[in-house]
Order: C-alpha cells, then sequence, then structure tokens
C-alpha cells in the first residue's frame, strides 16, 4: 500500500512539473509588418497596398475605380499601433501622424483599424 502511495505521489509530482513548465513558454511571436499587405473590396473597386521594409520605410498606394497614387512613408509601430507619415508629397504634411490600431488574424491576414473604426483586411502577398 506505502509503495502505491509513492508511486501516485511521484506521478502526480511528475505531472505538475509537466503542466508548469508549459506554462512558462515564451509567447508566440508576432508576424512581422514587413513586406506587402493588398486590400481589395470587390464591391466599391477600391483597394490599398502597403509595402513595408525592415528599415521602417515604405509605401502606400491607393486603389480608387482603377486609379492609383502612391505616397511614400515611414512608419513604426507601438501598443498594437501603426503609426505612419508620409513623405515628399503635396497631399500630407510631414507632421501629421496616421494612428491606426492593428492586429494580426493570422500569419498572412493583417487587420487595420481606420481613423473612423472601419477594419480592413490585408493579405500578404
Amino acid at each position: 500500500m506505502k509503495s502505491i502511495c509513492v508511486m501516485l505521489a511521484a506521478l502526480l509530482l511528475i505531472g505538475m512539473t509537466l503542466t508548469a513548465t508549459g506554462c512558462g513558454s515564451e509567447p508566440a511571436e508576432e508576424p512581422s509588418l514587413t513586406g506587402t499587405w493588398a486590400y481589395s473590396d470587390e464591391e466599391t473597386g477600391m483597394g490599398a497596398v502597403y509595402k513595408l521594409e525592415e528599415d521602417g520605410t515604405g509605401t502606400y498606394t491607393m486603389i480608387v475605380g482603377g486609379e492609383e497614387v502612391t505616397y511614400e512613408l515611414k512608419y513604426e509601430t507601438k501598443d498594437g499601433h501603426l503609426l505612419v507619415t508620409y513623405v515628399n508629397n503635396e497631399t500630407f504634411s510631414e507632421d501629421d501622424v496616421f494612428d491606426n490600431e492593428y492586429r494580426f488574424e493570422d500569419p498572412d491576414t493583417l487587420i487595420i483599424k481606420d481613423s473612423f473604426g472601419a477594419e480592413m483586411s490585408f493579405v500578404k502577398q
């Protein structure tokens, strides 16, 4: 009887050790924003493409009715926010920082919430 109690206690200790080890694991690494991300709305014909480089630069192309306008940009991320500044253009001031929340639905789908609260799904190209 004593040996059964010792064996059960050992099994319980092993089970607790394995459970505790799993709790201390590192959280999964967030996918990288680096790359080309495309959004397309078939109904309206509108779309957008972000090309984001590792050095914090990139481009944003807006597509409306077959017309495309591309802006150079600088970006950084902070606490789930994509902070974008457009450079070298006549439309936006380089002092303006566009702050959009973002999250990954999966490694190939980036959800960006615009300033009006609308969510757009960008797919990695």
